[in-house]
């Protein structure tokens, strides 16, 4: 109403000025001065006119602007206002000519041998703009998250209402990540250590190391869904968390392939490679849902260096949680990245680690120079493999000896 009340008084006042001209004494002369006096009254009209259409361009070029702003404004789809979202888009192109689309940190950057490969790459736009998820109408089931020192960020959380996410729904984060900065903090560091999380499923254990700790992390997760979800959390942190956080979208196994992933709605942390293990003995195989996903050996992504090199990656520590792929995951581990590792915080599940014909584990890992403890350090497990636990589930250390 302003914009049209404006343009009705200036055209009004064009009018008064042109009827003002029209009735002007020093117009009404004879003839001969009038021959002079109308070219310099046509300059003036012309003058006149243009001040009055070039203000009503500017004036309307400014309000199609303002129009553009508050339309692009009004149609970005953000995280609920309790988020707090990053208000930057950075667009970093690494020197393997890949286009990512959040903050990285240099240390993460230089950790990385390959950062694609078929039918994958680490760009967040990649997962969260794709496809799959459009297909599927993915969305967030946003929940409150607060890490075990009290820091409170919002979490994506799968829409169907999986195990995990309603058990951070219950306790607002996932209490057996709650270890993780523990043995984190009591680990030495330095500027190149970073954390690897293998088996990240939606991020809850991601989300504690991000807000309790400095760490660099880098997440290896195959599940597409549980992708989603996770780059959706992090993409509504702001820059100084996402900077510090990559995450490569594949399973790790012995050889670079193409395989599948299975699991249900009810429980996303069960995403088994290869084939179906059940949760329990009643389950229906047409609960499981299958996607198809990329392969690839840990020794091709992360960059160990050269034998001798210090200035490379340094990994104090690793989650892996791989629902009994762990012995495929140790094929594809070289023996020199394997010496950059100190602590190896895994899962062992006697059901999926038979199912997966994973019964050499231990003896796999102690062959790299690791020794099995519990935990909580009390016990070693010098001898026998994970059959020992039967179909317990049990948390292990694998540790590096030290020379």
């Amino acid at each position: 109403m302003i914009r049209n009340n404006r343009k009705g008084e200036e055209q009004n006042g064009a009018e008064r000025n042109g009827k003002i001209l029209n009735n002007d004494e020093s117009l009404r002369r004879p003839a001969k001065m009038s021959i002079s006096l109308r070219p310099a009254c046509s300059f003036a009209w012309l003058v006149v006119i243009f001040f009055f259409f070039n203000e009503k361009f500017n004036h309307n070029a400014s309000s199609s602007l303002s129009s553009l702003s508050l339309s692009l404004s009004v149609n970005n789809t953000t995280a609920p206002a309790a988020v707090v979202v990053s208000t930057e888009t950075t667009t970093t192109t690494d020197t393997f000519g890949t286009s990512y689309s959040r903050p990285i940190h240099p240390i993460l950057k230089k950790s990385l041998a390959k950062v694609s490969g078929d039918g994958w790459n680490l760009d967040p736009n990649s997962i969260l703009k794709s496809e799959m998820a459009k297909t599927n109408n993915l969305q967030c089931n946003w929940i409150d998250f607060v890490s075990t020192k009290g820091i409170q960020a919002k979490f994506c959380g799968h829409s169907g209402g999986d195990l995990v996410t309603r058990g951070i729904i219950k306790k607002k984060r996932w209490r057996d990540c709650d270890i993780i900065p523990k043995l984190w903090d009591r680990l030495e560091k330095d500027d190149n250590s970073v954390y690897i999380e293998i088996g990240a499923n939606i991020g809850s254990c991601v989300m504690e190391m991000l807000l309790s700790t400095d760490a660099k992390i880098i997440a290896f997760e195959p599940h597409p869904v549980n992708q989603f979800v996770l780059q959706n959390t992090i993409q509504a942190l702001s820059p100084n968390y996402q900077e510090r956080f990559l995450l490569v979208p594949v399973a790790l196994g012995s050889e670079t392939s193409r395989n599948e992933i299975y699991a249900t709605k009810r429980n996303m942390g069960n995403s088994v490679v290869g084939k179906v293990i059940k949760d329990y003995f009643k389950q229906q195989d047409s609960e499981f849902e299958k996607y198809d996903i990329a392969v690839e050996r840990i020794s091709s992504i992360i960059n160990a260096g050269e034998k001798g090199d210090n200035n490379v990656i340094n990994i104090p520590l690793i989650k892996m949680d791989a629902q009994g792929f762990e012995c495929k995951i140790l094929g594809g581990l070289d023996q020199n990245l394997a010496n950059r590792i100190h602590e190896v915080k895994l899962e062992v599940a006697g059901k999926w680690l038979k199912g997966q014909n994973c019964n050499d584990l231990f003896r796999r890992f102690r062959q790299m120079g690791f020794e099995l403890q519990s935990q909580d350090g009390k016990e070693v497990y010098a001898k026998g493999d994970s059959e020992q636990f039967g179909g317990k589930i049990i948390d292990i250390l694998a540790v590096k000896k030290t020379n």
